[in-house]
């Protein structure tokens, strides 16, 4: 694909949208690779399966799908009764992301084995330009990446922000991200004091960045803290050699809105499918906001 004068994708193949699915994909085999020794008692695991992978890091966690399948080749029945069977022997739903550019063949297969549609999400990329130019933060806030020492308060912040009264069991649910190795997770300061988190992964292998959440302190709302997040993840993106960002948000919501004010343009929208587990004791999995 031509990249156009224009920062947003116009023209997309199934090769630009595998690129895409990269940033949900490594965001969340990421996540699991740095659970597994923290958590053993969890059975996190995962594979690589059907071009994509499989990843499972706990029952009801917000992160942990069947991703980039019908890509790589046709998907049969057999291939999807092995995505059951990798879910349903950790007592987990079995759930799958759908992109609208793969094959029709993974559809057609996750229909005939019964599976319904969980949540649609809006999936938003945008050129990154090698001498694009972006903005600076306003002189009243400090943005930087989070320092190892930072990371409790970092991880505490976002799960109040976005998990509200269930915080206190998620209070170190984004740990992970906080580490030297994701020079995309960002917090922003106000006279000393951190008021604001965002996430972010660099996919090397793809040259593509994926934008996670981003959460204000309410009181900081509104004065531009979301827009300096998106402006120094583009720039620190550029810098590692990406040429495309990708984000998500779900439907029409301010989270859209906010992206697309930074270049974002939607360049499909998918599904999640779910099966529920034989048992239906599962339980439902805890969403996380893209921000707040």
């Amino acid at each position: 694909m031509r990249k156009p004068q224009a920062v947003e994708p116009v023209f997309l193949t199934a090769a630009d949208a595998r690129r895409m699915e990269a940033a949900e994909e490594y965001g969340a085999l990421r996540y699991a690779q740095a659970m597994q020794p923290e958590h053993p008692e969890w059975g996190v695991s995962w594979e690589k399966f059907g071009g994509g992978h499989l990843i499972f890091v706990a029952r009801r966690a917000p992160v942990g799908r069947a991703h980039a399948l019908g890509f790589a080749a046709k998907v049969s029945l057999k291939d999807i009764e092995h995505v059951e069977e990798f879910y349903f022997q950790h007592g987990a739903d079995a759930q799958v992301d759908v992109c609208p550019y793969a094959d029709s063949s993974l559809s057609d297969a996750l229909n005939q084995r019964g599976f319904q549609v969980a949540e649609f999400n809006q999936t938003l990329a945008r050129w990154i330009r090698r001498k694009e130019s972006f903005g600076r933060s306003p002189k009243w806030v400090v943005i930087r990446q989070v320092r190892p020492e930072e990371a409790k308060t970092w991880s505490s912040l976002l799960a109040h922000v976005f998990f509200e009264d269930q915080a206190p069991q998620f209070e170190r649910f984004f740990l992970p991200w906080a580490s030297p190795e994701h020079p995309l997770s960002l917090a922003a300061f106000v006279g000393g004091k951190m008021v604001a988190g965002a996430g972010g992964l660099l996919v090397p292998e793809h040259k593509v960045a994926g934008f996670f959440g981003a959460a204000t302190l309410p009181e900081f709302r509104g004065r531009g803290i979301q827009a300096a997040f998106m402006q120094e993840r583009l720039r620190l993106a550029q810098r590692a050699g990406c040429d495309l960002a990708v984000t998500l948000t779900m439907p029409g919501t301010t989270s859209q809105r906010n992206v697309e004010r930074a270049g974002f343009r939607t360049a499909y929208t998918k599904v999640v499918v779910k099966k529920k587990h034989p048992t239906g004791d599962s339980g439902d999995a805890v969403h996380v906001h893209y921000s707040k």
